[in-house]
C-alpha cells in the first residue's frame, strides 16, 4: 500500500510557523500534509513531481481581492481564475454579496478556497447611510446567514459620519463577524485623515484596515511622513487590528458622476485633484486622454487597463459608471509600510494583498520575493506575509503551515523569475505554468451559514472566526 498520494521532491520548503528552511520533500495523504523529510522511498508513492530549484510555501492566501462585486461592466468572477494564476490558494473577497460568491465559483470558480465580505452599500445593501443601531445588526447578521463572514464598510465611495462607521464596528464586534474598513467618513476622506480616525472609531474593539499604503499617498503630509503617522498609529493599536498592503502602483476605482458633471467618490477625486485636474466629467476625460487615468475592460475571460482615446469611448458610453485606475501608489510607501517592525521585532503590518482578483494586478508573490532579492526581508518572513500570518488573521488554524495534518494547499515559485509556478489546494493541483487546473471551490463561513452553504451544493468549510487574530482573546 503505498503512503503518500503525492510526493512534491526537491524543493526549498519554507515554512516559517516551524522555522523550517530546506530542501526536501512534501508527502501529501488525503489532501493533508503528512510527512516532510530529506528524501522520501520511491516505493511510498506512485505520483511525485519534481520541483527542484523550486520554493515551496504554504498556500499563498491573499486577505484583500475582489471577485464577487456588483460592477455593471465586468465579470469580478472572473478574478478566481486571476488569482489562481497569480498562485493564490484562498482568497478573502471585500465586497459583494454571498450569492455573488456562490455564482461566482459555480460559473468561474478555480479550486481556490473563498471566504467574503458583505458590501455596504447605502439603499442597496443596508437602509441607508444613516441606519438605526438595530439596522446595523439586522444588515450584519444578515450578512453572517447569506454566507458571508462579516461586512466591508466602503469609506472611500460610500461614508457614513464617523459615529455610524463606530456602530457598525462594534456591532460586528458583539456578533464576532470580521468587518473591514476602506478608511474614509463623512469626517474626513480616504486618506490619512481618515486613518487618524482611527483609534475613536474602534475604542476597544477590532477592525481590519484595508490597504494602508492607499493613506501614504502625500494628499495630507508629505508621503514618507504619512507612512511614520500609519506606523504610529497602528503600533498604538497593536492587538486590535488587522491590517494589509498592497504593492501595485495602479489602484482601483471608478469615475462616475452625478448628474452636474462631478466626481462622486473620494477616492478618484483624489487621485485627480493630486495632478491637478478638476474633480469633475471634463477633468476625468482629460486625465483619461493624458493617459493618467485608465478604463477597465474584459474581453472574454481577461480584464485589462484601456487608455487614450478608446478608453474615454468606453467611460463615454458607459455613462461614466465604469471601473477605473490611477497610477497612484508609492512604491517607497508600499516598501516602508511592508517592511517596518516594532521593538520585539514583528511586523508592523500583517499582509501583503493585492486589492486584486478582478483587477490585472495580482502580483503579491512577485512584489514580495522582489524584497527577498532587494535583502529587505528574508525569504521565511516573505513566506510569514503571503501564508502564515494571512492564515491567522482569518482563522485558518490548518493552513498557513507544512505541520503534520496541515491543508496540503501549496504555492511554488521560481526563485529566478519571483513567478509562481504551481499552486495546490488540499494536495489538488489548481495552477500549472499560468493553466487553470481547478474548478469550483470551497466557500468559507461562519456557522450562520451552513444551511445555505448546503442548499448551494458548493463544498463549504465552516471557519470559528473566535479562533482569528482579529477576535482571539477579545
Amino acid at each position: 500500500m503505498q503512503r503518500y498520494d503525492l510526493v512534491l521532491r526537491g524543493s526549498r520548503v519554507l515554512d516559517p510557523a516551524n522555522s523550517f528552511d530546506s530542501v526536501s520533500d512534501i508527502g501529501i495523504r488525503a489532501g493533508l500534509v503528512e510527512a516532510i523529510s530529506d528524501r522520501m522511498p520511491e516505493s511510498e508513492t506512485d505520483r511525485s513531481i519534481d520541483l527542484s530549484g523550486l520554493w515551496a510555501i504554504p498556500g499563498q492566501i491573499d486577505t484583500h481581492a475582489h471577485v464577487a462585486g456588483m460592477s455593471r461592466t465586468v465579470d469580478p468572477a472572473i478574478g478566481y481564475r486571476m488569482l489562481a494564476r497569480a498562485g493564490t490558494t484562498t482568497v478573502l473577497d471585500m465586497g459583494g454579496t454571498g450569492d455573488n460568491l456562490i455564482n461566482g465559483l459555480n460559473r468561474k470558480g478555480a479550486g481556490l478556497n473563498v471566504a467574503g465580505l458583505l458590501a455596504l452599500v447605502p439603499g442597496l445593501t443596508i437602509p441607508s447611510d444613516s441606519p438605526s443601531k438595530g439596522e446595523i445588526a439586522t444588515t450584519v447578521s444578515g450578512a453572517l446567514r447569506q454566507g458571508c463572514i462579516g461586512v466591508k464598510i466602503l469609506g472611500g465611495y460610500h461614508p457614513f459620519s464617523s459615529e455610524t462607521t463606530a456602530d457598525i464596528v462594534s456591532e460586528c464586534n458583539q456578533q464576532n463577524a470580521y468587518v473591514a474598513f476602506h478608511i474614509g467618513t463623512k469626517d474626513s476622506g480616504s486618506h490619512l485623515g481618515g486613518l487618524r480616525e482611527i483609534p475613536d472609531i474602534v475604542g476597544d474593539g477590532r477592525l481590519h484596515v484595508c490597504h494602508v499604503n492607499s493613506y501614504c499617498r502625500g494628499v495630507i503630509e508629505r508621503p514618507e511622513e504619512e507612512c511614520v503617522e500609519a506606523i504610529s498609529i497602528m503600533k498604538d493599536m497593536r492587538g486590535q487590528l488587522n491590517t494589509e498592503v498592497y504593492h501595485a502602483i495602479p489602484n482601483g476605482t471608478n469615475g462616475s458622476c452625478d448628474r452636474e458633471g462631478n466626481v462622486i467618490a473620494n477616492v478618484p477625486r483624489n487621485c485627480l485633484q493630486a495632478k491637478n485636474y478638476s474633480p469633475t466629467f471634463d477633468g476625468m476625460k482629460a486625465a483619461i486622454l493624458d493617459g493618467y487615468a485608465s478604463v477597465i475592460q474584459q474581453k472574454g475571460d481577461d480584464i485589462s487597463y484601456v487608455k487614450g482615446s478608446e478608453a474615454l469611448k468606453l467611460y463615454e458610453s458607459s455613462k461614466t459608471r465604469i471601473g477605473m485606475s490611477f497610477p497612484v501608489n508609492l512604491p517607497a510607501s508600499a516598501f516602508s509600510l511592508t517592511t517596518a517592525k516594532n521593538s520585539d521585532g514583528e511586523f508592523i503590518v500583517d499582509a501583503v494583498s493585492t486589492d486584486g482578483g478582478s483587477h490585472p494586478r495580482n502580483i503579491a508573490i512577485q512584489s514580495t520575493m522582489s524584497l527577498v532579492k532587494f535583502g529587505a526581508i528574508s525569504p521565511l518572513e516573505m513566506s510569514k506575509k503571503l501564508s502564515l500570518t494571512p492564515s491567522r488573521m482569518l482563522g485558518l488554524k490548518n493552513k498557513g503551515h507544512f505541520t503534520e495534518g496541515a491543508d496540503a494547499d501549496i504555492t511554488v515559485i521560481d526563485p529566478v523569475s519571483g513567478e509562481p509556478v504551481m499552486s495546490f489546494v488540499a494536495g489538488n493541483a489548481i495552477m500549472a505554468n499560468g493553466k487553470i487546473l481547478g474548478t469550483g471551490g470551497t466557500l468559507l463561513v461562519t456557522s450562520a451559514a451552513e444551511r445555505k452553504a448546503e442548499k448551494s451544493g458548493i463544498p463549504f468549510q465552516v471557519i470559528d472566526l473566535g479562533q482569528s487574530k482579529l477576535y482571539k482573546g477579545f
